[in-house]
């Protein structure tokens, strides 16, 4: 080989660059193709609209997409922007006009988009067709900005996550989710906007004498077998970093995948069902009927043995509380595996058995929030300890005005704005190369919350009436218990902001790995906090960012490695002793 062929071979190749315009490019790609994945994956189909430009009832712009399933359909709009001020306002007025005339745009695509009519179908009537708009941002959109467009639905962030791995565990059937997510009733989805639809499900079942069941007066307790479909139709299930807009309300887990898996391979291979229970709340507005006459009221006085009652639940959407055996359920998915042709079959029989605790007339919404919670956790703690941090997710239901659940409320006020946004391990999409939170809840904010003690939060809260809070139960205080929240996330986020400033280096406001200059951990978070404790404790009063920075000038110098593990209290007293003690 010559001596110019051999340097031609180990030549490296030159690493291309790409431009700006590039990236920007691949990442509107990516975003696009990753929300449209979701979409088609739950049963949308795609109608192009070929990048052009509209007028529409004397507006023009531009559609990004049109999706479609049933009479539902989906305008969709795509942005990559971390401003997303003048991209939605700008799109705002055509948007608004397309839900304010919702049959002319039906009418107006037919004739603008080729093969949107043959997409369609023509099933439904014009007026049939609910048009949702679906603003899909990169980065999350202002609270702001969402009140002013408050009838679209922001998809970003936990939410996205949420739905694609939904739609990747469950296929088809978490267009349940989606349309409940879009605000569709269920009496104006499919052949039922066309006044086809049942008002009520029906099962045979047994009704158990209220003195066994030992839950307060008004609770009944009902036996009987159901449809997988129709419990994934009309059930909900309180999970956590899902679209509700109360996830402060929520606590159960996500849908695992794996086990999804198996428990599909089980049905097709050994073609029976679970045979445990699956428990679940029912609505107050459930019927009990004469099962031999369904048009009579079933006489439940002296009920002291079971009885034989024709069960009748609104079909409508969130009717049916999910507590326990979700995966039991949502295993019976409408998907695309091999085992779909097996359990197509079975997922419209009943033969799953359930539980159902009618709630009481005149209940609230929070009172059925906390009866939950409080269910789901006797359930699982009896069958294996609950996990420290599902307890925390439940304590802010159970007992909202209790020292855990304030600062598990207060973790996440200050995972969403100041100097840790973005930074802590709040929900179960976040990844681990965030700050784990669970022993900062327990160990290091709750004793500077608590609604006593000289060292508190609450000690130097000037708000008339404060002590409201300490007997507080239920939502009878809940603006107040909101107030006492935001002064904590406050008057934690200037410490934690003049702490940052002070630090020489910039890189090391990050979370500490052995790779990285970070010095961002729990330990030296609840350092901080317990810092924050010294100072109320001794100097009576709670110093501004300005004030705080003034105190810790050269703080760059200091070893916080020295300092690992449990040792948050002396972290927090030596940078007291160091900065504050004079």
């Amino acid at each position: 080989m010559s001596s110019s062929k051999a340097r031609t071979k180990t030549k490296k190749k030159r690493k291309v660059i790409p431009t700006p315009e590039q990236l920007q490019k691949k990442a509107e790609r990516d975003h696009r193709n990753g929300v449209e994945s979701f979409l088609k994956k739950i049963g949308f189909k795609k109608i192009p609209t070929s990048n052009r430009e509209i007028n529409f009832e004397g507006r023009t712009g531009e559609i990004d997409a049109i999706f479609c399933h049933e009479n539902v359909i989906v305008v969709a709009e795509y942005t990559v922007g971390k401003s997303d001020n003048a991209h939605l306002l700008k799109k705002k007025i055509l948007f608004d006009l397309i839900l304010d005339n919702q049959s002319k745009f039906v009418r107006f695509c037919k004739m603008t988009y080729e093969g949107f009519e043959s997409s369609i179908g023509n099933f439904y009537s014009d007026s049939q067709y609910k048009v949702n708009i679906l603003y899909a941002s990169k980065y999350e959109v202002s609270d702001e900005h969402k009140s002013a467009c408050d009838r679209y639905r922001f998809i970003h962030g936990v939410r996205e996550k949420y739905f694609k791995a939904l739609a990747k565990t469950i296929e088809m059937s978490a267009r349940i989710e989606f349309l409940k997510f879009l605000g569709i009733r269920h009496e104006d989805y499919g052949e039922n906007a066309i006044g086809s639809q049942n008002n009520y499900s029906q099962y045979d079942g047994l009704l158990l004498p209220e003195e066994n069941s030992n839950y307060p007066q008004g609770y009944r307790i009902v036996s009987f077998y159901a449809d997988a479909e129709g419990l994934m139709e009309k059930g909900y299930v309180l999970r956590r970093d899902s679209w509700r807009e109360d996830s402060q309300h929520l606590y159960q887990r996500i849908l695992i995948g794996k086990k999804i898996r198996n428990m599909r391979k089980y049905l097709k291979e050994e073609r029976r069902v679970f045979v445990n229970n699956i428990i679940v709340t029912l609505p107050a507005e459930t019927e009990l009927k004469d099962p031999d006459d369904i048009t009579k009221s079933l006489n439940e006085n002296n009920v002291n043995k079971p009885q034989r009652v024709a069960i009748r639940i609104p079909s409508r959407f969130d009717m049916i509380g999910i507590i326990d055996g979700q995966h039991r359920i949502f295993c019976y998915h409408e998907g695309t595996d091999s085992a779909e042709s097996a359990i197509s079959i079975r997922r419209k029989k009943q033969n799953l058995l359930v539980t159902g605790i009618i709630y009481p007339k005149g209940i609230k919404v929070g009172e059925r929030r906390r009866f939950e919670a409080n269910l789901f956790l006797e359930i699982n703690d009896n069958q294996a300890k609950a996990k420290s941090s599902l307890k925390q997710d439940i304590e802010i239901l159970i007992h909202p005005y209790s020292a855990i659940a304030i600062s598990k409320r207060i973790v996440q006020g200050l995972g969403k704005k100041g100097p840790l946004k973005y930074l802590l391990q709040t929900g179960h999409f976040d990844g681990p190369e965030l700050i784990k939170t669970t022993s900062i809840v327990s160990y290091g904010l709750r004793p500077l919350v608590k609604l006593d003690g000289d060292d508190s939060l609450f000690t130097v809260w000037n708000k008339e009436g404060k002590d409201k809070l300490k007997n507080a139960s239920d939502d009878d205080h809940e603006e107040l218990l909101n107030s006492y929240i935001e002064h904590c996330v406050s008057h934690i986020n200037n410490l934690l902001l003049a702490i940052k400033l002070s630090l020489n280096d910039p890189s090391q406001w990050q979370k500490k790995t052995k790779k990285n200059n970070g010095m961002l951990s729990p330990t030296t978070l609840n350092g901080f906090i317990v810092l924050l404790r010294e100072i109320i404790r001794l100097k009576k009063s709670i110093p501004s960012t300005e004030k705080h920075r003034s105190r810790l000038v050269g703080l760059g110098k200091f070893q916080f490695a020295r300092y690992k593990s449990s040792r948050w209290k002396s972290l927090g007293e030596e940078l007291f002793k160091q900065y504050y003690s004079d």
